[in-house]
């Protein structure tokens, strides 16, 4: 039910941004369903695939929407699927998407391909312990290692749930391709990240792909509701409040340099390893 949930609002929580950036600009900018029409539009366009390009290049599309959709599921946010290790699946999911990403960019044989294949593999990299780390924490405070015996944010688990969600507010700018890692409306050749993987894919194909993209970011505001004090009722309130934060970060705020980023994700890990030992030190006591 929450991966249905999230493939319907998904759209309109990209689109809005769009929108919510344009005003904070002065701009008129498209209105908060555009998404929604521009997904109609590619999937009635026709898809061209290149020459050297291998069938790959058409799944991978699928297979991002599939491991994002699959991750969602397992989102206690609505009835759904828990066991011991969940979260575990659930990181690995959204990788299974990347992986082929990266794979169907490679395999056009462009200099675009490689470059931003090179860079998102990097980039993920650099957020996935600090995710790991974080729900790892998350679940050993709560003496229960699947997402829906999370416990909510109270005083007794205050230091170590707010290590995890810095860890999980950077993976989500990092793993959604937002600013400071990465600049979405930007095609500039030295700049571009996950753009540049997309460069090749057109009409249904690339409509996958932007679906993808925006029902990774609510997994992750997903997972950082379920850490709130009202758990997953916490929801609506962090999709509010993460719809103004990447508004305005993306508006007021600058890309960093390429070769920053590990400075900036390494605080991610840091939070991670600080969350696990948080747990550790407070059971010992």
């Amino acid at each position: 039910m929450t991966a249905l949930l999230f493939l319907l609002i998904a759209p309109l929580f990209t689109g809005s941004l769009k929108w919510l950036k344009a005003r904070l600009q002065n701009r008129l900018g498209p209105d908060p369903l555009y998404d929604y029409r521009n997904l109609y539009k590619l999937w009635h366009k026709a898809w061209i695939r290149p020459s050297p390009s291998s069938p790959i290049f058409v799944w991978a599309p699928v297979m991002a929407l599939l491991g994002a959709f699959l991750a969602a599921l397992f989102l206690p946010l609505l009835p759904g699927f828990s066991f011991a290790g969940d979260f575990l699946v659930l990181a690995y999911l959204l990788n299974l998407g990347r992986f082929f990403q990266v794979l169907a960019a490679l395999d056009t044989g462009s200099a675009f391909g490689g470059q931003g294949s090179y860079r998102e593999s990097l980039v993920a990299v650099l957020a996935e312990p600090g995710t790991l780390l974080a729900l790892g924490a998350a679940a050993l405070a709560s003496s229960q290692l699947s997402l829906a015996g999370l416990a909510p944010l109270s005083a007794e688990n205050l230091l170590v749930y707010t290590l995890a969600l810095v860890a999980l507010a950077l993976a989500l700018v990092a793993e959604g391709a937002r600013m400071p890692v990465d600049d979405p409306t930007t095609h500039l050749e030295l700049t571009m990240i996950h753009e540049a993987q997309l460069l090749d894919h057109s009409g249904p194909l690339l409509a996958l792909y932007e679906l993808a993209a925006g029902l990774k970011m609510l997994v992750y505001l997903g997972l950082i509701a379920l850490l709130m004090p009202l758990g997953a009722w916490s929801f609506p309130l962090v999709l509010l409040l993460g719809w103004l934060a990447l508004g305005y970060l993306e508006t007021y705020g600058v890309k960093l340099r390429y070769l920053r980023l590990p400075d900036l994700m390494s605080y991610s890990t840091l939070s991670g390893v600080l969350a696990v030992l948080g747990v550790v030190l407070r059971f010992r006591i």
